[in-house]
């Protein structure tokens, strides 16, 4: 007797799990474009039509479609393995992507479809309709809203959401922050399939993309074109029998930038959080802007590094790419390499910034302050004091208000207990290898500018003068880029 049973899993239960996969909009309906994309389409149309409840969101592509038996097959949960050998230009992976973008968001897909050689055909799922059968019942006809919907003249694909319970709800037609809500969604869609397609939609053979009738531009996040960006080379990575390009790229200082080049190379999260990697698999974009948890920091003074990485789809589960191709994590193997270019690229961005605060304390009139001051005593004995005239320390004490004294008291203890002795061996010892003030620590230096810029502003120095005064005094004068990078921020 064999020795197993046949566990299927519960049509109504599985159904509902499949829509917890944590797709954003903006992610399902990109889903769907690989679907067009690896399809051959060169016209993709994204529709979202606003009917109250009965609001409906399309894809129609000029695609080669599927006949009857391949689209039976592309409609059933995991109609591909992710360990099958894929076409280097497939975007799909999990054979998911479909069902679970579209039930995240809808609990009704139909899909419509034909080739060169096949008559239309349809298939629907209807999850009501199998939470109530407790069977995979996947219909074979439209629902009535979309009985008289056609394809036009050529091949192509149709998918349509319906019941967009998680877009719209139950709202009423004329519920008018409802719409807004749902034209904001359409526009988030559109700024994503921008930045995630945009390598599709230049050159020969370029896709177009339109939502709602108009075209979508193509986000370049490396600003390539312009003359100021600095191309660092492309440099081929090794991995698993095949290899993987990494080109850093450094973006132009926004002096160089009109506005209209300063607004769109901010993307969408802007400057600050677009830096990091940029993941591509098969020139479509997984990730942007993310350090990939190589324990760097999204700082003001290297925002202009962005890199990106070109993975082939062979490579898919060395990156652990998700079911929704949004997250990827960098192989064991390859996370010094990509550390060394991200350190490389970061420098060479923040020395744009470095260069920018140089010129600005050579410009200033402020003499160098220093945070401790040496003196000697009546016996002949040198001491050191905390500089009370030093913008940090100034700002303390401004702030301490009622405890002014007990932060004086502080002052006073730390400075009557320095340890000359120890630090005299210590620097003997090691007299060329003294660490830089902050130099492990560097994220502090931002919040404690702001704290220092907030008390020079509020004693009632301009910007332009409260920052002379921060770029003249240590430990900033040995950081220009961050004080140059904070300026920008606040200009």
């Amino acid at each position: 007797m064999d020795d197993w049973d046949i566990a299927e899993p519960r049509a109504d239960a599985l159904i509902e799990s499949l829509r917890a996969f944590g797709y954003s909009p903006e992610a399902a309906v990109a889903d769907l474009l690989d679907n067009s994309i690896s399809a051959g389409a060169r016209t993709i149309d994204v529709e979202f039509y606003w009917n109250g409840a009965e609001s409906h969101v399309a894809v129609r592509d000029d695609g080669r479609g599927m006949d009857s038996a391949a689209l039976f097959d592309a409609m059933r949960p995991g109609s591909a393995s992710p360990l099958e050998e894929r076409d280097p230009k497939d975007l799909g992976r999990f054979g998911l992507g479909l069902k679970t973008a579209s039930f995240s968001q809808a609990r009704e897909l139909t899909v419509i479809t034909r080739t060169a050689d096949s008559e239309k055909s349809v298939r629907r799922w209807d999850l009501d309709l199998v939470g109530a059968s407790g069977e995979w019942r996947l219909l074979r006809s439209a629902p009535a809203s979309l009985a008289g919907e056609d394809l036009g003249l050529g091949p192509g694909t149709l998918v349509v959401w319906t019941k967009c319970d998680r877009l719209v709800g139950q709202a009423d037609v004329a519920d008018t922050k409802a719409q807004s809500r749902f034209n904001q969604v359409a526009r988030k869609v559109g700024v994503h399939l921008a930045a995630v397609f945009h390598r599709f939609m230049v050159g020969r053979g370029k896709v177009t993309i339109r939502l709602n009738g108009t075209t979508l531009q193509p986000w370049d996040p490396f600003m390539e074109s312009h003359p100021a960006t600095q191309n660092l080379g492309t440099e081929r990575l090794p991995l698993k029998g095949s290899h993987v390009d990494v080109t850093p790229l450094v973006l132009p200082h926004r002096s160089k930038l009109t506005d209209i080049e300063q607004r769109d190379g901010a993307g969408e999260a802007g400057w600050n959080q677009q830096q990091g990697f940029y993941l591509y698999r098969g020139d479509r974009l997984l990730v942007q802007g993310d350090w990939l948890g190589l324990g760097f920091a999204k700082e003001e003074h290297t925002k202009l590094a962005r890199i990106a990485v070109d993975i082939p789809t062979t490579l898919d589960h060395e990156w652990q790419v998700d079911v929704k191709k949004s997250s990827a994590r960098a192989p064991g193997p390859l996370q010094a390499d990509l550390r060394r270019i991200a350190t490389a690229t970061r420098r060479q961005a923040e020395e744009i910034y470095r260069h920018r605060g140089k010129l600005m304390v050579r410009r200033t009139s402020q003499d160098f302050v220093m945070a401790w001051l040496q003196y000697k005593t009546r016996d002949g004995e040198l001491r050191y004091r905390v500089n009370r005239a030093h913008p940090v320390i100034r700002a303390l004490l401004d702030a301490s208000g009622d405890n002014k004294r007990i932060v004086e008291r502080s002052l006073r203890f730390i400075e009557e207990t320095i340890p000359t002795t120890m630090i005299g061996v210590s620097i003997a010892d090691a007299l060329d290898q003294q660490p830089v003030p902050f130099s492990e620590s560097r994220p502090e230096l931002a919040p404690l500018l702001r704290f220092v810029f907030d008390g020079l502003v509020d004693e009632g120095l301009d910007n332009a003068d409260a920052l002379a005064r921060i770029a003249a005094a240590e430990p900033f004068i040995q950081y220009p880029e961050v004080v140059e990078a904070f300026r920008e921020s606040i200009a």
